[in-house]
């Protein structure tokens, strides 16, 4: 094993980083004192590698190369087993020394069984180890990271590109006054095809639709296949699909009627089976179930959104020419990345997208208000909304209308989408830090 494990290391020394476009990160959050292990965790094929690559050449220029290694746990050379990670230091000191620190990234580590026994007792024996590690699991979130690693990592979560770093990818420059830019029809475009086809790098940077749902049905497959039937050991992995089928084309998620509706298909799928089933979907980043802001949770439906808008443009049946869902899927995206605390509400005949307790405000997604009837529904919802829960901060993101209403005491800000998903890069061009 050590001679594979040599050869890989110094195939990285020799071929180091790609070429890359770089992602927004503000690399002064990760702390040199004290000392931390960092985690990124997110989904499959989202930039985790190319974040770390961005941190390895960021380093390298204060750190000579020769002390910085990164392996990737997903080389089918490298036995997925403990003695790998108990081999890397030993043979990186055989063939560079031990006089200086080192820094480890460590790529897909959540392949490796028991990895975190081995990361607490080297980041509580050798003070001169730098880890970094990545995974597409939630295992290495500060949510759910091992109990031996509490107060020792710190972790970033990472999704699919932002607008702004879309709009990079694209090459095209934010001008300063969009509103009032020749611009602004490029930007509208581009924001169209942004919410069409989401943000995974490799899809932004396809030159055609026909690529990028190709790409998009490989991501989803080797998702479903690596990181979730093979990680879990789902033994019947068309249940899976089925059920994950049934939540590409539902707004909801409730089980008992899930069950119903797979049964009807021919499926017979247990109700705790299909708890596991979005739990494990969820682990992965692939999915994320949100609650109602209610005591009541139980009588409620969880919504479902995915981790790009890809998913539901190139694989639902329902929802793939459905502009509004896709904006309300890239509102909920962008709202995680931000690290906000997210529920929905609802109440009778009235129902609001987002609710963010935290900051007691209200957001509602609406692509075409041109209809007064439209207009006057999603108003009325955020307006008893307001008088039940007390929230008084109340926002409609619009496809591109702005300007402010003031409708029975309540103040509702209209936001243009691109507004929306663009303020926060514009201030802060920032990952948010998970804590």
């Amino acid at each position: 094993m050590r001679e594979e494990l040599a050869k890989i290391l110094v195939e990285w020394q020799e071929s180091w980083t790609p070429e890359l476009i770089e992602r927004d990160f503000d690399f002064s959050l990760i702390p040199k004192r004290p000392r931390k292990v960092i985690t990124f965790a997110g989904c499959r094929r989202v930039g985790k590698t190319y974040l770390m690559f961005q941190l390895i050449n960021e380093l390298s220029r204060v750190v000579p190369r020769e002390r910085i290694f990164y392996i990737n746990f997903e080389d089918e050379r490298l036995e997925k087993n403990i003695g790998t990670l108990t081999d890397l230091i030993p043979t990186i000191e055989e063939l560079y020394g031990k006089e200086e620190e080192l820094y480890l990234f460590l790529d897909e580590i959540q392949n490796i069984p028991n990895w975190d026994s081995w990361v607490r007792r080297v980041y509580d024996s050798r003070k001169d180890i730098r880890l970094f590690l990545s995974g597409s699991s939630s295992k290495l979130s500060s949510r759910e990271i091992p109990t031996s690693l509490r107060g020792r990592a710190l972790t970033f979560e990472v999704f699919p590109l932002n607008f702004g770093e879309f709009l990079r990818f694209k090459g095209f420059d934010i001008p300063e006054k969009i509103e009032f830019s020749s611009k602004k029809p490029i930007l509208l475009n581009l924001l169209r095809e942004y919410v069409l086809y989401g943000g995974f790098p490799e899809v932004v940077l396809a030159e055609n639709v026909r690529i990028k749902r190709l790409i998009v049905r490989d991501y989803f497959n080797t998702i479903i296949a690596l990181d979730v039937v093979e990680r879990y050991s789902i033994r019947n992995p068309e249940d899976l699909r089925a059920f994950i089928r049934l939540l590409l084309n539902s707004e909801y998620t409730s089980l008992g009627k899930a069950v119903k509706a797979l049964k009807s298909s021919g499926y017979s799928i247990s109700k705790s089976t299909l708890s596991n089933y979005l739990r494990y979907l969820e682990e992965v980043y692939f999915v994320f179930p949100l609650e109602v802001y209610s005591p009541n949770r139980m009588k409620y439906p969880k919504k479902v959104y995915f981790v790009d808008t890809s998913f539901l443009t190139f694989l639902s049946v329902r929802f793939s020419g459905n502009f509004g869902r896709l904006m309300e899927n890239a509102v909920f995206i962008e709202l995680r990345r931000r690290g906000e605390e997210i529920n929905y509400a609802s109440g009778d005949n009235w129902e609001v997208d987002f609710v963010l307790p935290e900051k007691e405000t209200l957001i509602q997604v609406s692509y075409d208000v041109t209809s007064p009837e439209t207009f006057e529904r999603e108003v009325r919802a955020l307006k008893k909304a307001s008088a039940e829960l007390g929230f008084r901060n109340a926002k409609l993101i619009t496809w591109d209308r702005d300007g402010r209403i003031e409708k029975g005491g309540v103040e509702i800000e209209l936001i243009p989408l691109w507004k929306f998903l663009l303020e926060y890069y514009l201030s802060e061009r920032k990952a948010p830090l998970i804590s």
